[in-house]
């Protein structure tokens, strides 16, 4: 069997797909596979974590010329597996599969609520092309139970071909990770309790919701205080709905870090207020580094990491009278030890080498 693997992405991006490219690629490679990471463009904040080990090859390309050179690398490397991990890149794939021998499997790493939010036609479009690329796949990796319906549900996938695997997120030294040394004005502080959140800023992530929930948390406690660890569009009016508020001097956004396993362990609750997820890897490093999770109950994969709410809470979306309250519940009457280690221990359920293999079993 030819042990060698190519696997494709857009880029090297902050996003959660982009860095499950490169665990996966870093991994396989250690194994002793041949490992190829074709990206359409070899930059962003995980270029620098990829493997001496794992050749890069840069198509130096925007997504919409980038299917010709795309053939072309994917022909020159003849690998035994193409593996795609997010669904831009997997439609590429599909489409060039036709002229190629090599087994594929897609990573579909979201719900599909962005594409049932497009306009009308470029909807169908888009349905369209992803219907006949992913056709082409050996098999179809979806990350959650609500990612698997989708698919099915627009007749993307047939049910024969689908597989749920959850996301490899823990890395084998995420412990050394966590225990990290942290300055911060919040986090680690006694006096404070801090609430943190890690994302972009996307209107998918919906931080907006949890801003407005802190500022009624902040009404009756004025040692809390807000972090938000992340870059994206939503920054402006993200940066504008906190002084509209007055919160100016208790919330504060922080740009991507590469190592945000510190900030998890100093703060005293973790939320996620998405409004759909594919996965939610966030979560699991949370929960990795000890920390209560509070989670909206939304489409994707929370309610399956969460075990509907067993290692967590789980609240209705958009709703910020219902998440402020979860947030106090958890301030007043924090989760106990050994819910904290149940809770790790189901994190351990997504470590990079148990997923991986995983995804090799499948073909």
């Amino acid at each position: 069997m030819d042990k060698s693997i190519c696997v494709v992405t857009p880029s090297f991006n902050g996003g959660g797909a982009e860095r499950i490219a490169v665990n996966l690629a870093n991994y396989y490679a250690e194994m002793g596979r041949d490992v190829s990471i074709i990206a359409f463009m070899a930059t962003g904040a995980y270029a620098n974590q990829v493997s001496d080990k794992v050749k890069v090859i840069d198509l130096n390309s925007r997504a919409r010329y980038v299917f010709f050179k795309l053939l072309g690398a994917l022909k020159k490397q003849q690998s035994g597996l193409v593996l795609s991990v997010i669904r831009d890149s997997n439609i590429f794939v599909g489409l060039s599969s036709y002229f190629l021998k090599s087994k594929t499997i897609f990573r579909e790493a979201n719900t599909m609520d962005a594409v049932m939010a497009m306009p009308l036609f470029k909807k169908n479009i888009y349905l369209f092309l992803m219907r006949q690329a992913y056709k082409r796949a050996d098999k179809v990796i979806a990350n959650s139970e609500d990612t698997k319906e989708d698919l099915l549900k627009n007749k993307v996938v047939c049910s024969d071909k689908i597989q749920v695997i959850g996301n490899p997120v823990l890395v084998s030294d995420f412990e050394k990770l966590v225990t990290k040394q942290l300055s911060h004005q919040w986090l680690g502080v006694p006096q404070y309790k801090t609430i943190l959140n890690v994302g972009r800023l996307h209107r998918q992530k919906n931080q907006a919701l949890l801003v407005n929930a802190f500022s009624l948390v902040y009404a009756n406690f004025s040692n809390v205080r807000l972090v938000i660890l992340g870059e994206g569009e939503e920054a402006e009016s993200l940066i504008a709905l906190i002084k509209q508020l007055g919160l100016d001097e208790v919330v504060t956004i922080i740009p991507f870090q590469q190592n945000p396993y510190p900030y998890y362990k100093a703060a005293d609750v973790f939320i996620l207020t998405s409004d759909w997820e594919g996965f939610g890897n966030v979560i699991v490093e949370a929960m990795a580094s000890s920390t209560p999770i509070i989670s909206t109950n939304c489409p994707g994969g929370p309610k399956m990491i969460l075990n509907n709410g067993e290692f967590g809470s789980l609240i209705e979306p958009n709703n910020k009278e219902k998440l402020a309250d979860a947030i106090i519940k958890e301030l007043q009457n924090p989760s106990s030890p050994e819910a904290i280690k149940r809770s790790k221990q189901r994190a351990m359920e997504y470590s990079l080498q148990q997923i991986a293999e995983k995804y090799l079993e499948i073909i």
